[in-house]
């Protein structure tokens, strides 16, 4: 490595002499003081980013990353500034599969090796989609259902209850009401009307 960072800074020096000597030799220019520190500052800049770069980056101890989703976001933190490095809470995303405050992914991913300190960057579920949802009371069953599943949710346990003034089969009541959110692919109770104790 410090081979060919050293053959890296003879090219650098050759090139950079080149065009100095190329622009001297061709627009005639006088040597002004303010052109000779530049010079030397350019020549030596190599050497002094190349000194910082031994001394605290390469000289740092790797560390395997560890793998943190799934936890939630404080067990995540807790977990990752034990391994010496650093958190950085991305955002949120819609993760079905992820509990709602939960880790769902992680960049560097888990097993990389990377420096001490380094900053791992952390996607927290946001759990289900949620959707409203939508009004069956006086609808029938068959059209309540059908509504349910144009938002994605389904039909719960159903119970009935015997309603005189209504044909059999409509929606009187529903758990959650009407207009709550709920998640995506959950379900909703439904109280139906029947015109006799028989059951069909």
């Amino acid at each position: 490595m410090i081979t060919g960072y050293l053959t890296a800074y003879l090219v650098f020096i050759i090139v950079v002499s080149v065009v100095i000597s190329v622009l001297f030799l061709r627009l005639k220019l006088p040597a002004p003081r303010i052109l000779i520190p530049l010079i030397i500052f350019l020549i030596l800049s190599p050497v002094l980013g190349g000194y910082l770069y031994l001394t605290y980056f390469d000289s740092m101890p790797e560390i395997v990353v560890p793998d943190v989703t799934g936890l939630t976001k404080q067990q995540a933190i807790v977990r990752l500034e034990e391994a010496q490095l650093k958190v950085n809470i991305a955002g949120e995303v819609k993760q079905p599969n992820v509990p709602e405050g939960a880790v769902a992914s992680q960049r560097p991913e888990a097993g990389r090796r990377v420096k001490e300190n380094r900053a791992i960057s952390l996607m927290i579920s946001s759990g289900k989609q949620k959707v409203p949802v939508p009004d069956l009371v006086g609808k029938e069953f068959n059209q309540a259902t059908k509504m349910l599943e144009a938002v994605g949710m389904g039909a719960g346990d159903l119970s009935h209850e015997i309603h005189l003034e209504l044909p059999e089969g409509v929606v009187l009541a529903q758990e959650p009401l009407p207009g709550e959110m709920s998640a995506i692919g959950e379900k909703v109770d439904l109280l139906i009307s029947v015109v006799s104790e028989e059951i069909k």
